[in-house]
C-alpha cells in the first residue's frame, strides 16, 4: 500500500520495503527482519508497547505444511515480544489447501492431506508456542491480499509478504524434515534452521516485504 492508496480516513506515517534474502532460524525469523530497519521497529514498539487493545489479523494463502504452521505461530509470538504487547485477539483468514489428498504419511515440509487437519494443527502450534486460541476462517474464494494487520488504538501496522508469510519456507535440516507433525511440535522451542526456496532458486529473489504504518484521522 503506497501513500496514494491509503483510505481517506487514514494517514500514512511510514512506508518502507524489506528484501529478505538470507537463510535464518525459527527463533530468529522476525529478528532477522527487524535488524534491517531497527529504528522503524523502535517506532512501532514505542506506540504499541503495553497497550491492551492490540489485535492481529492475518490473511494468507501460503500456510500448507506443518512447518509453515509452526513458523507462523512462532512469528506471531515474536511480534508480541518485539512490540512488547500481548494480542487481545488473533484472527486468521486462510485459503484452503491447494490440493487435498487421501490420508497418508505427513512430514514437516509436506502439505497436509486436508484443510481441516491444517487448521487443527495450526491451533496446536499456537497453544504450544503462546498458549493462545486463535480464530481461523477458511475462505473458499481466492485470497488476493497477503496482509498481516496489527491494530492498536488509532494505529495500524501492515506487513505484506509477497506470496504470504510462509511462502517458500522449509525447515533446513534433513533429520527434522522427516518428523511427523507431532514430533515437530515437540521441537517448537528449538532454534531450527530454515531456508526459502526463492532465495536458493534460479531467480534468487528471496522474500519481498512491504510495511505500512498508518494512523486513523
Amino acid at each position: 500500500m503506497s501513500t496514494n492508496t491509503v483510505p481517506s480516513h487514514q494517514k500514512a506515517i511510514l512506508t518502507f520495503n524489506v528484501f529478505f534474502k538470507e537463510d535464518t532460524t525459527t527463533q530468529s525469523f522476525l529478528p532477522s527482519i527487524v535488524s534491517k530497519d531497527p529504528e522503524n521497529w523502535a517506532l512501532f514498539r514505542n506506540v504499541m508497547a503495553g497497550q491492551k487493545d492490540c489485535k492481529l489479523t492475518i490473511v494468507d494463502k501460503s500456510i500448507e505444511t506443518p512447518f509453515h504452521c509452526l513458523l507462523v505461530a512462532l512469528f506471531c509470538k515474536q511480534l508480541e515480544d518485539e512490540l512488547q504487547t500481548s494480542f487481545e485477539k488473533i484472527t486468521m483468514i486462510l485459503s484452503p489447501l491447494h490440493k487435498e489428498r487421501s490420508c497418508g504419511i505427513n512430514t514437516a515440509n509436506m502439505p497436509f492431506d486436508s484443510t481441516e487437519h491444517r487448521n487443527d494443527y495450526l491451533q496446536e502450534c499456537f497453544a504450544k508456542v503462546s498458549y493462545k486460541k486463535v480464530k481461523i476462517a477458511t475462505k473458499r474464494n481466492p485470497i488476493l491480499c497477503r496482509d498481516i494487520k496489527i491494530t492498536s488504538g488509532d494505529y495500524i501496522l501492515y506487513l505484506r509478504f509477497e506470496g504470504g508469510v510462509a511462502n517458500g519456507w522449509q525447515v533446513d535440516d534433513a533429520y527434522v524434515a522427516r518428523f511427523s507433525p507431532h514430533e515437530l511440535l515437540s521441537f517448537a522451542s528449538c532454534n531450527l534452521k530454515c531456508r526459502n526456496i526463492f532465495t536458493h532458486g534460479y531467480s534468487q529473489n528471496g522474500v519481498f516485504i512491504n510495511v505500512d504504518f498508518l494512523t486513523k484521522l
